[in-house]
């Protein structure tokens, strides 16, 4: 999950094929983008000037005739376009 600058959510929904923008004041689902295959794991925002999203997904433990339905498990997908930004990671030192 990760958060924009406006403080909404962005969630990975894994084998649900999604990441859902949600405001986490009253729980609501703003946004949803889709992805052709099901078992999406993470979201961060990145680029130049964080607007664009990467969506990472998984192929562990799909079965041949999953893969062959479903040939971009696996792929990092890079989402453009949706009028967000994100923000810079935080960064800790111990």
């Amino acid at each position: 999950m990760t958060v924009d600058t406006e403080g909404k959510l962005w969630v990975a929904c894994f084998d649900a094929g999604k990441v859902v923008r949600l405001d986490p004041e009253t729980g609501k689902v703003i946004r949803t983008v889709k992805f052709t295959c099901e078992k999406i794991t993470s979201c961060c925002f990145g680029g130049d000037d964080f607007t664009d999203l990467y969506v990472t997904s998984s192929k562990y433990l799909m079965t041949p005739a999953e893969l062959e339905a479903t040939p971009l498990a696996g792929s990092v997908f890079k989402v453009t376009g949706l009028g967000v930004r994100g923000r810079k990671a935080n960064m800790f030192s111990g």
